[in-house]
């Protein structure tokens, strides 16, 4: 459904519904309180990355389905860049799973570099292999966004809005982009990004181990899976950071103007604002 901007910038409830919780086992005791959650603040619009031409955010809630986030979270666009690649991996790998096909070692070695490199030549490979255009038409069904524009031919292009982001992350998380045979090896695979900000070495290994993930506590960040997109326009870097928990999902989205080292820590930045500690 589409979402209204409602009091308090509270985006609405997504249309995937939340994981039913694991049934109680003898013998053990409920989970305990955690240490740390993610919660928006009283005014979101105050929190921005600085120095960015545009930047906006949403936090989605998987427990109630609830979003919330920056005014202009549902409207405002963003190139993808790279953050659309644990898409074009789940989306081959469900529709292998569908037709009762699995992976080589060889193929699963390249849909690795592909999200823990940031590998281009993979992704245009699995994105052609995938369709195209198609690839992403999918996406869009699949994962119920509304705000989301196809470049044709062109899968960095793809433009989406933070709210869609997030809802595109539920997605990866929920078992809907990978199936249920292969949504672990694609959560785990993103836990593994790997390089920082400066080790840019060449399309095909593009160190992409930043943002959201260093603003967060050691407790919530070995249970989050990530991948940013990142590339300098006329109008800066456009950069995305996506980060998938257990309890939540995160996407900030960007035009920075200074070094992307700035726009990285834009993302940690309006993570670490939404850390709420529990101690």
């Amino acid at each position: 459904m589409v979402l209204a901007l409602g009091p308090a910038n509270v985006l609405g409830e997504l249309d995937a519904k939340p994981e039913a919780s694991a049934p109680a086992t003898p013998g053990r005791t409920a989970p305990s309180t955690p240490m740390f959650s993610l919660a928006a603040p009283a005014d979101p619009d105050g929190l921005v990355a600085p120095g960015a031409n545009f930047s906006a955010w949403t936090l989605l809630d998987r427990a109630t389905g609830k979003a919330t986030g920056s005014s202009d979270a549902g409207s405002e666009r963003n190139t993808v860049e790279s953050m659309i690649k644990p898409w074009l991996a789940a989306d081959y790998l469900r529709l292998a799973a569908e037709s009762g096909e699995t992976p080589s070692e060889d193929t699963l070695d390249e849909l690795t570099l592909m999200i823990v490199d940031s590998n281009d030549p993979l992704a245009e490979s699995y994105y052609q292999i995938g369709g195209a255009d198609a690839v992403i038409e999918r996406l869009v069904d699949l994962c119920g966004l509304t705000d989301t524009y196809i470049e044709p031919g062109l899968w960095g292009m793809t433009q989406m809005t933070p709210l869609d982001a997030v809802r595109y992350g539920a997605c990866l998380a929920d078992g809907r982009a990978a199936g249920p045979q292969w949504t672990p090896w694609i959560l785990d695979t993103m836990k593994k990004v790997r390089g920082g900000v400066d080790d840019q070495a060449s399309g095909e290994v593009q160190g992409g181990r930043w943002g959201i993930i260093d603003g967060l506590p050691p407790e919530l960040a070995r249970d989050t899976s990530i991948k940013n997109g990142w590339t300098e326009y006329f109008d800066g870097w456009h950069v995305n950071c996506l980060a998938v928990h257990p309890d939540w999902v995160l996407a900030v989205m960007m035009r920075m103007p200074d070094q992307l080292s700035v726009a990285a820590e834009g993302c940690a930045a309006i993570a670490s604002k939404l850390v709420v500690d529990h101690a």
